[in-house]
C-alpha cells in the first residue's frame, strides 16, 4: 500500500470517529484500528514497528476524559453521587456524563493511534509528491514534520536506555519527565537548525501567489462552510452543494499532481484497498440520513440503548480493510 492509501485511511478513520459517540460504532472503529495496528507490527511494510503511544495515551486519556467530564457536566438522570457546592465541579455526579467522557476518551484514543500509525507506513517520499505544486509552504511544513517525529522518538528512546545503562531505579514520574526534557531539548536543537536553513535558503521571502491559487483555496474554504453550515442548520441542499464544491476541487488537486501521482506504485492489492475505503466513506455518508442508525447518539439528558444499523456497521469494519493486503504490499 502506497501513502496516498494510508493518508485515505487514516482521513476516513478520523472523519467516521468525529460524526458519532455511540458506543458500537466507536467499539467497531477502535477494533478495526487494533487489527491494522497488529498487522503493521507483524508484516513492518518499511521496517518499523508500530508505534507505542496510543498505548501509554489510553491509560491516561480514558480515566482523564471520563472523570473530567464526570465533574463539569453535571447533566444526566442516573445520578451516582453529590458533591458540595464546591465552585465548579459541585453537585450531581451523573452516569451520562461519565459514560460520555468515556466515549469521547475512545475516540481520541482511537484517532490517535490512527493517526501515529502513520509513521510505520508511510513512504516520506511519495506523501510529499501527493502535495500540489504550488503548495510550497505545505510541502515544506509537511517534509518537517514527517522529519521531526522520528527525531523525537529517538531521542525519547535513547533517554529511556541511557537511563537502563545507569542503573537508575526511578519512579514512572521521574522517567516521564526525563523522556519531556529529551524531546524538548532535541526540539529546540531541530527547530534552531531548522529555521537556519530555511533562512539560508530565503524560505521567508515573500512569493505572489497566482490568482488562480487564491481562487481554489478561497473556494474550498466557501464548501467547507456550506457542509458544515448545511448539516448544522438541517439544510440538505446548502450541504450537497458544499460537497460538490470539495469534489470539484479535490479533483482539480488530483488533477494538478497527476504526473506526481503516476509515479507512485499502484498495485492491485493498494486499489482493492483504496476502493474499500472509498466504499466505506459512502456508507457513512449514506448512514448520516438514516435516522435508524443513531449515529448522533448522546447519554443527554436521558441514558438509553443506542440504536445500531448494518450498513453503518459495515462502514466502519472497512476501515480494518488495510491490515487485509499488508502482506501483499510488504512484498
Amino acid at each position: 500500500m502506497n501513502a496516498i492509501t494510508w493518508l485515505l485511511w487514516a482521513l476516513v478513520l478520523v472523519l467516521a470517529i468525529s460524526v458519532t459517540r455511540n458506543p458500537f460504532y466507536l467499539s467497531l472503529a477502535a477494533l478495526a484500528v487494533a487489527t491494522v495496528w497488529i498487522a503493521v507490527d507483524t508484516a513492518r511494510p518499511l521496517g518499523r514497528q508500530a508505534p507505542r503511544l496510543p498505548l501509554l495515551a489510553a491509560g491516561f486519556l480514558l480515566p482523564w476524559s471520563t472523570a473530567v467530564n464526570a465533574l463539569l457536566a453535571h447533566i444526566g438522570d442516573r445520578v451516582l453521587f453529590r458533591l458540595p457546592a464546591w465552585p465548579v465541579i459541585g453537585g450531581p455526579i451523573t452516569l451520562n456524563a461519565a459514560l460520555y467522557g468515556l466515549l469521547t476518551g475512545i475516540a481520541l484514543t482511537t484517532a490517535l493511534a490512527g493517526t501515529t500509525l502513520l509513521h510505520a507506513v508511510i513512504d516520506r517520499h511519495q506523501a510529499l509528491r501527493a502535495i500540489p505544486p504550488n503548495q510550497r509552504v505545505l510541502a515544506t511544513t509537511l517534509a518537517i514534520a514527517l522529519n521531526a517525529l522520528p527525531a523525537f522518538a529517538t531521542a525519547a528512546r535513547d533517554a529511556v536506555e541511557a537511563s537502563r545503562l545507569r542503573g537508575l531505579a526511578l519512579p514512572r514520574w521521574r522517567q516521564l519527565q526525563i523522556v519531556v526534557t529529551a524531546i524538548l531539548y532535541r526540539g529546540i536543537d531541530y527547530s534552531l537548525a531548522t529555521a537556519e536553513v530555511l533562512e539560508t535558503r530565503s524560505f521567508a521571502a515573500r512569493h505572489r501567489a497566482r490568482p488562480a491559487t487564491q481562487a481554489s483555496s478561497l473556494a474550498m474554504l466557501l464548501a467547507s462552510f456550506a457542509v458544515i453550515g448545511g448539516s448544522l442548520a438541517g439544510k440538505p441542499s446548502l450541504a450537497l452543494v458544499g460537497v460538490a464544491g470539495l469534489s470539484l476541487g479535490s479533483a482539480l488537486i488530483v488533477h494538478s499532481t497527476w504526473r506526481n501521482l503516476r509515479t507512485i506504485g499502484w498495485s492491485v492489492a493498494t486499489g482493492a484497498a483504496a476502493s474499500l475505503l472509498l466504499a466505506a466513506s459512502t456508507l457513512l455518508v449514506l448512514s448520516l440520513r438514516d435516522s435508524a442508525a443513531d449515529l448522533a447518539y448522546s447519554p443527554y439528558p436521558a441514558l438509553h440503548w443506542p440504536g445500531f444499523s448494518p450498513l453503518a456497521g459495515l462502514a466502519f469494519l472497512l476501515l480494518a480493510s488495510p491490515a487485509l493486503f499488508l502482506r501483499g504490499s510488504a512484498r
